[in-house]
């Protein structure tokens, strides 16, 4: 009878679970309502908390940051919805990093924002003046004044003739269409990450934006998110660049680490660098009085900034 009793008890136990169906008996169904069981005890979660942290090497929060599900029986579709998204996070990490080095590896392939109206170029200006249906042209359409500029040779400055006017590795393979389309496919689906990572907090802001690492984290992911959608469908993608790179650098945990030692050593390396920066204005503003209105200066030394320029290249190659 004991026995019986025990038996009845864990089956209602198991039809009062809010995560898992009753008439479910897959394997993934038992598993669950066992996690479910345990983590109802006392202090295990904060315990599988503690584990995670240990194994994967990192802490973005303490367990207070977190959404426990097992801790909110009367929450049934936000507990649903924090396993599932909290499973759909760790998979995807992997694909969502892909992503990110996808759009930062897009400014190496696509029409440079800086060429795509470059009206304001005399090159530019001499070919709408020779083939007024310039403007209409496929060629425009597909890769603004890009293909015009970057395809364009002549004499430089310094007297040199047959040259490529903006050197280039000849790597502009997408159209502007095509940079916006992947870029686009690429925010999306970062965006839907960010969105999992919200349901895996309960849908609660204060635990997705926790003061810490995840609040600094999320907030230049979501602003960057916004930012680089923003630019991408009003067309002004001078800063997408520098976005994509802050993005990049938002998910990748080692180049974080790399960043916060360089910037600990800042403060150690600010005499050195001072000192420097005096030496080579000194010399600078030296080589500008001595050398004035001659040809070594006119070249070298012109004037304060393009000294401290010349010097700083003596300096450094």
């Amino acid at each position: 009878l004991d026995v019986c009793i025990r038996h009845q008890s864990k089956m209602m136990e198991s039809e009062s679970t809010p995560l898992v169906s009753s008439k479910s008996n897959s394997s993934v169904s038992r598993q669950i309502n066992e996690r479910y069981v345990a983590l109802k005890e006392r202090g295990v979660g904060h315990a599988a908390h503690l584990i995670k942290d240990a194994v994967i090497g990192r802490q973005d929060a303490p367990y207070a940051g977190y959404y426990d599900p097992y801790q909110n029986e009367q929450k049934a579709w936000r507990n649903t919805f924090s396993v599932i998204c909290g499973r759909l996070v760790v998979q995807l990490r992997g694909v969502v990093i892909f992503s990110n080095w996808i759009i930062f590896m897009l400014t190496f392939f696509e029409p440079p924002p800086w060429c795509r109206d470059a009206s304001h170029l005399q090159i530019v200006a001499d070919e709408y003046e020779y083939d007024p249906a310039y403007s209409n042209s496929s060629t425009v359409k597909e890769y603004g004044d890009c293909k015009l500029l970057l395809d364009a040779y002549g004499t430089t400055a310094d007297d040199e003739e047959n040259q490529q006017l903006y050197p280039n590795s000849n790597t502009m393979w997408l159209t502007i269409y095509q940079s916006k389309l992947v870029e686009l496919t690429c925010v999306f689906f970062i965006a839907m990450y960010m969105a999992f990572a919200f349901a895996d907090d309960g849908f609660v802001p204060r635990l997705f934006f926790y003061p810490g690492y995840k609040r600094w984290t999320h907030s230049v992911q979501c602003l960057v998110l916004v930012c680089l959608f923003s630019s991408t469908v009003f067309e002004n993608t001078t800063c997408n660049p520098f976005l994509r790179m802050l993005i990049l650098g938002s998910f990748l945990r080692r180049f974080q680490r790399e960043l916060w030692t360089f910037l600990k050593m800042v403060p150690a390396l600010l005499m050195p660098l001072s000192m420097l920066a005096i030496i080579v204005f000194f010399y600078s503003w030296f080589g500008v009085v001595v050398f004035y209105n001659s040809p070594q200066g006119i070249a070298a030394f012109p004037n304060l900034a393009e000294g401290m320029w010349t010097l700083w290249i003596c300096i450094t190659t």
